[in-house]
């Protein structure tokens, strides 16, 4: 057996960034792109949501910020059986919920099973559980006492541990679920170092400081999440102290943020990509031919360069630069304009070729000008003779149903949840995500031999096994085209220099329990 147990930093030994040292007390003001769409952490699939959840509720492990190791969480220590099938974790004490229910192993069990049973009754409820393949992995968790929990896999995997650091394995109360059922959404309970403050407005939501937090407390005693959709306006709010920070402007607004003393941007590689998905379960996008001559008509680098500036980087990987598996030996399909239309003729499409494009309908971190970057690639395609109809459609429904397949091409992106390549493969490439509400397999993508060696990826213990694999997974992607490829961006958060020890992940997550506000 191989015991593993690592233990949380103290508050006296944080990092405070110059010589001031934290202080508690006082309200963050964090001005967001928009409201959240549910605060129940096991439906959240987008930034919006999850920057709320991931200060109400609390995982079994997590990542450590900088280094990603994973730490204990809700677990104090955890034991692994040799052959990598069993996972035994031993819970923190004195763990209450927000409610004032005690945490134990029957609420682990609780906050799984619900999602079990839930996924088959309503996947659109639960799609992270059916995204990223649970019931395939875990045979079986059982309470062996009220404060140790084992999981049973199917199979050993490589990423287990930080799978359970995902915010959609987060641990509720289950008297709270109970009590508000389908509104648990908009009540949310967790141990987490924050609790909801009464509110029925999502777009001012204030968390308050955990005054029962069984960890070391918060230096805040409120954060307040105020909506401002228009990036001009958020960044003057920011300039005039009215966002101590704020979520990613367009980079070509950063700029003007740079000039301002008082604003800090914080900056680091970011684990994520956007793309062009191309429909391949129906025609014309199921023909490769016509995939690789949508490729060929787009110009990736004046792509690029018009949509991040120095801020993004050309994508040939599904994967970004630096994580295991990247692929440099790849090249990405070269701008031909000439070979686009051939092989459209080849395909018996000669300028009579209708194609339905979904936008993403508000700017992410991996797409900062969706209206510019569609309507460049519109005019590449139509000079290929594809002639295309813009659709955009609104956020819930681009997100909740991707599965119906209602286009021909989808811009898209995606921000890891964890640093592996199993959390860009397995949901957005593999077989088992097809068809499946909220899925993030938007190009319908079902190939047998990339799901072997992805199983086998997930499976192989050694770190050359595991880079090799995916590095073949990255060429099954390129011979295949299921998208087109467009960047990986760095992670840009502008925030107030009296804002202290901001460290978000290189994901979606901002846990905010570290943080301070100068006076």
């Amino acid at each position: 057996m191989f015991f593993f147990v690592s233990g949380c930093s103290k508050k006296e030994n944080v990092n405070t960034v110059s010589d001031n040292q934290p202080r508690f007390g006082g309200t963050l003001l964090y001005g967001k792109h928009g409201p959240p769409v549910t605060l129940d952490p096991a439906k959240v699939a987008e930034t919006e949501s999850s920057i709320l959840t991931d200060n109400i509720f609390e995982t079994l492990v997590r990542l450590q910020p900088g280094n990603v190791d994973v730490v204990p969480g809700l677990a104090k220590s955890w034991i692994i059986a040799v052959d990598g099938l069993s996972y035994t974790f031993n819970l923190q004490s004195g763990v209450r919920f927000h409610d004032g229910t005690p945490f134990d192993a029957k609420a682990v069990l609780y906050s799984l099973d619900r999602q079990k049973k839930g996924a088959r009754r309503s996947a659109d409820q639960f799609s992270n559980w059916i995204n990223f393949n649970m019931d395939e992995l875990i045979r079986e968790v059982r309470a062996v006492n009220d404060s140790t929990v084992q999981f049973k896999l199917h199979r050993a995997d490589a990423t287990f541990l930080k799978i359970l650091s995902m915010q959609f394995l987060a641990i509720v109360s289950p008297t709270a679920v109970e009590k508000y059922g389908a509104d648990f959404e908009k009540h949310p309970v967790g141990t987490g170092a924050f609790m909801m403050s009464v509110s029925s407005d999502w777009n001012d939501l204030s968390l308050v400081a955990n005054p029962n937090y069984w960890g070391e407390r918060p230096y805040l005693d409120t954060i307040r999440f105020l909506s401002e959709p228009d990036p001009e306006k958020r960044i003057a709010r920011l300039e005039q102290g009215e966002f101590h920070l704020i979520e990613p402007p367009p980079f070509d607004m950063l700029a003007r943020v740079k000039r301002n003393e008082q604003i800090i941007q914080f900056k680091q590689p970011g684990a994520n990509v956007s793309f062009l998905a191309m429909n391949m379960s129906k025609k014309p996008m199921s023909d490769i031919r016509v995939r690789k001559a949508v490729a060929y008509a787009i110009n990736r680098e004046k792509l690029v360069q018009a949509i991040y500036g120095s801020f993004g980087v050309p994508a040939k990987n599904p994967i970004p630069p630096g994580m295991l598996g990247y692929n440099d030996d790849l090249r990405p399909t070269p701008y031909n304009p000439a070979e686009s239309e051939r092989l459209l003729k080849e395909a018996g499409y000669k300028r009579n070729l209708k194609l339905k494009l979904w936008n993403v309908p508000l700017p992410r971190e991996y797409m900062p000008h969706p209206e510019k970057a569609v309507e460049m690639i519109r005019s590449e395609l139509e000079k290929v003779g594809i002639e295309i109809e813009v659709v955009t459609p609104p956020w819930e429904t681009y997100i909740q149903d991707t599965y119906l397949g209602d286009y021909d091409l989808l811009i898209g992106g995606w921000i890891a949840d964890i640093p592996d390549p199993d959390n860009f493969f397995y949901p957005l490439l593999s077989k088992t995500t097809v068809r499946q509400k909220g899925t993030g397999n938007s190009a319908f993508y079902d190939n047998d031999e990339m799901y072997r060696v992805l199983l086998k990826a997930k499976a192989a213990t050694k770190t050359e096994e595991r880079d090799q694999l995916y590095k073949n997974a990255c060429q099954i992607f390129q011979r295949d085209v299921p998208w087109f490829t467009i960047a990986h961006t760095q992670i840009v958060i502008p925030r107030r220099r009296e804002v202290m020890n901001f460290n978000p992940y290189a994901s979606y997550t901002r846990n905010l329990k570290n943080v301070w506000v100068k006076s």
